[in-house]
């Protein structure tokens, strides 16, 4: 009887979270979902003590975008991300190839061409947000272009 008592608590604390229900393990493959977790990180101002995103000087539907003009790469949307720029063209994002993905080689300083970014400063992103992109383009860099 003692037997069946212990299995009957076990098995109500396992239906309610608040009796110290273990949490569900992250999921490490979870998609990635670009809206949400990428133009975030690109989204970041160069005032943002996270650290610097794209905005600062990649985003074409700004009055500043020095990165722009310079290197002809706007991020503003995913479909002018996808679309590269002057050095990397359509290599900006290989979908289901993070090595072959120009962004992620900009963003770890190994491009053979350019600065990496974010240029003239330290890394800011930081190696769970790299690995967030590296993700997403194994994923497939799936999203919508308006994005």
């Amino acid at each position: 009887m003692r037997f069946v008592w212990l299995v009957a608590l076990g098995a109500c604390s396992a239906l309610d979270p608040e009796i110290g229900a273990p949490s569900p393990p992250i999921d490490a493959g979870a998609p990635v979902v670009f809206g949400r977790d990428i133009r975030p990180l690109m989204d970041r101002s160069s005032t943002d003590p996270t650290g610097h995103g794209c905005k600062a000087c990649h985003y074409a539907t700004l009055p500043f975008h020095p990165g722009t003009d310079a290197s002809g790469l706007d991020l503003s949307t995913l479909g002018s991300l996808r679309r590269g720029g002057n050095d990397t063209h359509q290599n900006i994002v290989v979908p289901y190839s993070p090595e072959g993905s120009a962004i992620v080689q900009k963003l770890r300083g190994t491009f053979s061409i350019g600065a990496r970014m974010p240029r003239n400063g330290p890394p800011y992103w930081s190696e769970d947000e790299i690995e967030l992109v590296e993700r997403w383009i194994a994923q497939g860099a799936k999203g919508d272009d308006e994005e």
